[in-house]
C-alpha cells in the first residue's frame, strides 16, 4: 500500500491468546524484530508494520508526520477482523509512535491495548527531542553513531550511495521526532512498562521515568547492560522480561473477565 502502513505478522501463530506489535527503532523496518519470534513463547504472536522507505519500500518516501504515522498505525492494531487483544512494544522513535497511537485509539474510539512497553526513548514533554536531537545531528560522525548505538561501519563511510541509503530513513524519523508538538492530555490508562540501557547516550532514566507523567499506571525502568540499541546484545534478556511483565498484565486480565 503506496504512501500507507502494512501489518508484518512474523510468524503465524493463529492459536495465539495476544498480538504483540513491535515498533522499531529509527532507520529500521519489520524485519527488525524477528529474532523475538523465537524467543516468545506461544501464547504470543510477534507482529509489526511496513513503513515507506524500509526494506522492500526502500524507494517510497518516509512519513515524517508523527500524527499521520501513529493514525496509521492505530488503524493497523486495532484489526477489526482479529478479536484477540493486543499490545504494543516500541524502541526508540518507535517509542513514540506506540504512545501517540494508543492516544489516537483513544480519541477515535478503538480498542485500548492490554499493555504499552516503551524503550531508549524520552518523555515528550518540554521539547525534548529538539534538545536532545539537535546536539547528536549536529556532532558530526560521533553525533551519528550516538543515534545508531555504534560506529559506523568503514565500508558505509566509503560508499556514498550505501551511506545515504542506510542514513536517508534514519534521517526522516530524526524529522519525524523533531516534528513532534507534544498535546496536553489526561494521562493513558493502559499498563506501562519501560526499558533502557545502562550507558544510553541519549535516555537517562530521569528522562525515561518522564513517561509516567503520561499514563495512569506508573512504571519503574527495567535496565539492561548496554546503550541506546542495547536490545542487540540483551534481546533475549529483554523478551524475557517483556514477555513476563505482559503475562502479568494478561493473567489480571483474564482472572477479572
Amino acid at each position: 500500500m503506496t504512501g500507507g502502513l502494512t501489518r508484518v505478522v512474523l510468524q503465524e501463530r493463529p492459536g495465539a491468546a495476544v498480538r504483540l506489535y513491535c515498533l522499531p527503532p529509527a532507520g529500521a523496518g519489520a524485519g527488525f524484530f524477528a529474532p523475538w519470534v523465537g524467543l516468545v513463547p506461544a501464547w504470543v504472536e510477534v507482529c509489526s508494520v511496513s513503513t515507506p522507505g524500509r526494506g522492500p519500500r526502500l524507494e517510497e518516501p518516509s512519513l515524517t508526520d508523527t500524527a499521520a504515522v501513529a493514525a496509521l498505525v492505530a488503524e493497523t492494531v486495532d484489526d477489526t477482523a482479529d478479536p484477540r487483544p493486543f499490545a504494543v512494544f516500541g524502541h526508540s522513535v518507535g517509542a513514540l509512535v506506540a504512545f501517540e497511537a494508543v492516544r489516537n485509539l483513544r480519541a477515535s474510539g478503538g480498542r485500548p491495548p492490554l499493555w504499552v512497553g516503551l524503550s531508549s526513548l524520552r518523555g515528550p514533554q518540554d521539547g525534548a527531542y529538539a534538545k536532545g536531537l539537535l546536539p547528536l545531528l549536529t556532532g558530526g560522525l560521533e553525533g551519528l553513531g550516538q543515534l545508531v548505538g555504534g560506529a559506523i561501519p568503514q565500508r558505509l563511510l566509503r560508499e556514498p550511495v550505501l551511506m545515504a541509503a542506510a542514513c536517508t530513513p534514519l534521517l526522516a524519523d530524526c524529522l519525524l521526532l523533531l516534528h513532534h508538538r507534544h498535546r496536553d492530555e489526561p494521562p493513558l490508562e493502559v499498563p506501562l512498562a519501560l526499558y533502557g540501557g545502562t550507558q544510553d547516550p541519549t535516555t537517562s532514566v530521569r528522562q525515561l521515568l518522564g513517561w509516567n507523567e503520561l499514563f495512569s499506571t506508573p512504571a519503574q525502568p527495567r535496565l539492561f547492560e548496554g546503550g541506546h540499541m542495547y536490545m542487540h546484545g540483551q534481546a533475549e534478556a529483554l523478551v524475557t522480561q517483556v514477555v513476563a511483565d505482559l503475562g502479568s498484565v494478561v493473567r489480571k486480565a483474564v482472572s477479572a473477565a
